[in-house]
């Protein structure tokens, strides 16, 4: 149960987080940030997949 509300916490931080982000940044420069970072994300995820399978 507790790690549930610690995930739900943490979720509802990012929502709060972006919404306030994206109040103070112009459109444009939300949606470009937000896909680098996401694509970031994709790459770490890889790479650390990679990673695990090949360096022991």
């Amino acid at each position: 149960m507790k790690k549930k509300m610690v995930l739900l916490a943490i979720i509802l931080a990012v929502i709060v987080g972006l919404l306030v982000y994206y109040q103070y940044v112009p459109l444009w420069a939300s949606i470009v940030s937000t896909g680098a970072f996401l694509f970031g994300v994709y790459l770490g995820w890889l790479a650390k997949g990679w990673s695990d399978k090949n360096i022991k």
